[in-house]
């Protein structure tokens, strides 16, 4: 598996080296990102800059999933924990308290 991964990561990077190298020196005169207008930015740099913002925008969304899921499983391990707890109650109440004792001696 280790293998599997080193030989992805080579790829992607001979990748990555074969694109800045093929698109070397090509300049977008503007991108406009909505709220702001970015001037003269060079191909590669703008690739990167969208990687980079969309690890960023994926690591928080995860982040925030991440933080949901602990927080369910921390609810649903404490009702698990209420539940047994009830459960051990019910098996130390006697059987002669609600009538089953009486009716197996007659």
């Amino acid at each position: 598996m280790r293998v599997f991964v080193l030989f992805m990561l080579l790829i992607i990077i001979a990748a990555f080296a074969a694109f800045v190298s093929l698109n070397h020196g090509i300049i977008i005169e503007s991108v406009s990102l909505g709220f702001t207008i970015i001037h003269d930015i060079t191909l590669n740099m703008l690739i990167v800059w969208t990687f980079a913002i969309g690890v960023f925008w994926a690591l928080l969304i995860f982040s925030i999933q991440e933080i949901r899921l602990r927080l369910r499983i921390s609810r649903m391990r404490q009702s698990m924990r209420e539940l047994q707890r009830e459960l051990d109650q019910l098996r130390i109440i006697p059987l002669s308290d609600n009538g089953i004792g009486d009716k197996e001696g007659k």
